[in-house]
Parts: C-alpha cells; structure tokens; sequence
C-alpha cells in the first residue's frame, strides 16, 4: 500500500527534484499526485511499497535538516528583503508628500472600495 511521504505544496521545483533525486538514487520507487487544476487536490510524492517508508522518510529529514542549515547561511537575503520594504514604503510616503491631491483620491478610492465590499456584510 502507497504511503505518503513528502508533501509538495509551496514547495520550489528546486528541492522538489532533489527529493525525487534522492529517491531515485536510492532505488526507492514512488510516484506523484499534482494538485490538480483548481489546486484542490493533494500534490505530494507517495511511495509504493510500505517497507521503502522508514528509509525514504530518513533520507528526505537528512535533505531538510541540510537545507535549514544551508538557509541559515543565508540569513542576509532577510536583511535585503527589509531594506527593499522600507525604502518601497519610503518612496510611497515620499509620493504622497509631493502629491497630496492624487494621494487623497487614492485613499478616498481605496475607502470606496472597501466600504462596497463590507457593506452587503454588515447589512
């Protein structure tokens, strides 16, 4: 009987070949299932044969313990991820101080908008 084994949901299509790699390498067979269409389905890897779970199991946690320590090596791409939120919201507090007027009709546009979206809910 096929036991589920990895979940690829949000998952890169990187470390989803690496795990099907490694799968492979080690001769375990397995197979896929996609999400589907509307994403409403399962995507993960299966493997077919129950006695291949322990191993494949060991194998995939040994591949994620690598990754988290090879992510925390890379521990300045958060820095940079900041440093481009703040200067982008600089630049929108920027924009609204040189053009008052056209960021007044935003806000009272996004106000609208939100108000017509509430509102059949608060009826």
């Amino acid at each position: 009987m096929a036991k589920l084994v990895f979940l690829l949901k949000n998952v890169p299509d990187e470390e989803a070949d690496d795990i099907r790699t490694l799968l492979t390498e080690n001769e375990i067979e397995f197979y896929e299932t996609s999400a589907g269409r509307w994403q409403i389905s399962l995507a993960a890897i299966w493997v077919r044969h129950n006695q291949d779970y322990a191993t494949a199991r060991r194998l995939i946690e040994q591949d994620q313990a690598g990754r988290v320590k090879n992510r925390s090596q890379d521990a300045p791409f958060l820095d940079v991820f900041l440093d481009a939120s703040l200067n982008a919201l600089l630049g929108i507090i920027s924009h609204a101080k040189q053009n008052p007027v056209e960021s007044g009709f935003a806000m009272i546009a996004i106000a609208f908008v939100l108000g017509l979206s509430v509102l059949p809910f608060m009826i």
